[in-house]
């Protein structure tokens, strides 16, 4: 599969997913200038109707993680459409009230809390979506910054459909179709197989850190930057005699994100970190205090559209550094976190705009507007710097010893029983790497544990056979797999595969970390896993490279193979195999005592030519 834009909309469930959500997001993009010109037109006061549109802007910043919260608990399928449901019922109430002179603005204002409290955050979930939808890597960011485009064409288009309702009919018609497309959209997305409850991979009382500084700084100071730039336009254009031009200068702020977005997602090839974050903030600065010094608006809306690249990427890095240094179980807080601290980056710098263009010249009112996108790089400086994707919870993979008494079964049973969940609930990352391209077909996991890569694999449409010989990570797996929808698609078999093998051919074998302290024939087993790989198939080993670093004593005389060794012990026909891959990977890892610390393993990756 090419990481290509073609290629995101071609993952199972993709399209139908984004093209809801885009629904639901269209419904903001129409619902705010129709609510403007309604209440209004209502309340026959532009103070009023502002004091109501800022209240609702207020709430909505505010409860977001709350809102947020919510999801992380119980899904986007169990919380979402509730929320939707009292969101497009207050909107409606929004649209009967303002469809006529005199509403009372003691009701508009209770509505106007009321609908902060309840609007769904569509463009957050949809952006934790595409975390299940995709793996890590290229695919997962032209997703973001696909999703980045799309809220940009929103908030174009919105408008111009709500003026064209206004025009043709009244605003409060525009309020109602809001309803109707908020409804429509999160309904089709909670229907989505990938917006189904997923496996919590922590106890309900465990508190996790769900705040992104470093992506929320970005965020803010990007959400500075899109306040600003409209009123500093209005103010433009007016002292040049131009003040219709501010639309082009809006357009053009516009394309450049549209276009930065877009770029940004087909050449980026290494996963963002935080030194990028600074690397895109400080040029979006750096163009809109350029823009101050044009002579005219020509020269502005060129300027702004340059300024106007680095918006895109920008908050595309800041989303996909929230979502992948986030805990499973606070993603969508993670990413609402950078959503409201861009908000309230937006607010707070139309508000310094404002005070500054009746104090500065205009030059000046454009550099102060600039200065949080430049200071970004200097704010991420003096931030500690965090490990990504630790495992919450100090999980081990060897805790205990094997005794004589103790057969195979009795032993991972009475290990996974002492966990609430030994492992985080989230694919093996060589797995997800190596088999996000692969067409799926039918796969075998040996040693599935609690499900977590089997349950990936249907997700993503495999048909899968999953082994464990422990019957209580069996029963935790087969919890997950119906947890999200993909019941039907997972086989659960409980096996010691030292004494049995899964019969049939598959297109993918998977062997994540089959060590034991109980004797298994790793070996035989091994080769048998090969064997049961079909003609064009995949065979996917990995396995710990060394003891963990926080214990070098541990496992003493057990040998882990290198690949190499790996693929000898194998013994493979000559001339009927290819390596796709053998080499180490690291990953980081919590240890007991809370530090985080990496981890490396071996991968071997091989194709079975088809005959």
């Amino acid at each position: 599969m090419s990481s290509s834009y073609a290629a995101v909309l071609r993952t199972p469930h993709a399209s139908r997913t984004f093209a809801f959500a885009f629904l639901g997001r269209l419904s903001y993009g129409t619902v705010f200038l129709s609510l403007t010109l309604a209440l209004t037109a209502s309340t026959g006061s532009y103070a009023r109707a502002g004091g109501l549109l800022a209240l609702l802007g207020l709430t909505i910043s505010v409860m977001s993680p709350v809102r947020a919260a919510l999801i992380d608990r119980h899904g986007p399928r169990r919380a979402l459409v509730p929320m939707a449901t009292a969101y497009a019922l207050v909107l409606a109430a929004f649209a009967v009230l303002t469809s006529r002179p005199g509403a009372p603005v003691p009701l508009l204002t209770v509505l106007a809390v009321a609908a902060g409290v309840t609007a769904p955050p569509v463009g957050v979930v949809m952006r934790t979506l595409w975390s299940a939808l995709l793996p890590d890597g290229p695919l997962l960011r032209r997703a973001y910054s696909l999703d980045t485009v799309s809220e940009e064409l929103v908030f174009v288009t919105g408008p111009l459909l709500a003026g064209l309702l206004a025009a043709v009919a009244a605003p409060s018609l525009g309020v109602a179709l809001g309803a109707v497309l908020i409804a429509a959209g999160t309904a089709g997305m909670a229907a989505s197989p990938v917006a189904a409850p997923r496996p919590e991979p922590h106890p309900r009382t465990t508190r996790v850190r769900s705040f992104p500084l470093a992506p929320a700084i970005a965020g803010a100071a990007t959400g500075a930057v899109l306040g600003s730039t409209g009123l500093l336009a209005v103010a433009f254009t007016q002292r040049h005699h131009q003040p219709a031009a501010v639309a082009w200068v809006e357009a053009a702020l516009a394309v450049g994100s549209t276009l930065g977005g877009l770029a940004y997602g087909a050449l980026s090839r290494s996963a963002p970190g935080r030194a990028r974050l600074a690397v895109l903030a400080c040029p979006l600065g750096l163009g809109l205090a350029a823009a101050g010094l044009a002579p005219s608006v020509a020269i502005l809306a060129a300027a702004v559209c340059a300024a106007g690249l680095f918006v895109g990427p920008t908050l595309t890095t800041a989303y996909l550094l929230a979502d992948a240094d986030a805990p499973p179980g606070a993603r969508t807080r993670a990413v609402a976190w950078v959503n409201t601290a861009l908000n309230l980056g937006a607010s707070g710098g139309t508000a310094a705009t404002g005070a500054a263009l009746d104090a500065l010249p205009l030059p000046a009112c454009y550099a102060v507007a600039a200065a949080p996108a430049v200071l970004v790089p200097l704010a991420l400086l003096v931030l500690p710097k965090r490990q990504r994707s630790s495992p919450p919870g100090g999980v081990t993979a060897h805790d205990r010893s094997m005794d004589d008494t103790t057969d195979p079964q009795q032993y991972w049973d009475s290990r996974y029983s002492e966990h609430h969940a030994m492992w985080s609930g989230e694919p093996n990352a060589v797995l997800v790497q190596e088999a996000a391209e692969l067409e799926p077909g039918t796969a075998l996991d040996l040693g599935c544990g609690e499900g977590a890569d089997a349950v990936w694999l249907a997700r993503r449409g495999w048909r899968v056979t999953a082994v464990d010989i422990s019957g209580v990570a069996l029963e935790r797996a087969a919890g997950h797999a119906a947890q999200a929808c993909v019941a039907d698609r997972v086989d659960w078999q409980r096996r010691d595969l030292a004494a049995s093998f899964p019969e049939g051919s598959y297109d993918l074998v998977s062997a994540q970390f089959l060590h034991s302290p109980a004797d298994m024939p790793r070996e035989e087993v091994l080769r048998a896993a090969a064997g049961a790989v079909a003609p064009g198939g995949v065979l996917l080993v990995v396995g710990h490279a060394g003891p963990p670093p926080w214990d070098p004593d541990a496992h003493p005389g057990v040998h882990l193979p290198t690949p190499d060794e790996v693929l000898a012990s194998l013994a493979l026909p000559d001339g009927d195999w290819e390596v796709l891959r053998s080499d180490e990977h690291e990953r980081v890892q919590k240890a007991p005592d809370g530090r985080t610390m990496t981890r490396t393993d071996n991968a071997l990756t091989l194709r079975r030519r088809a005959r």
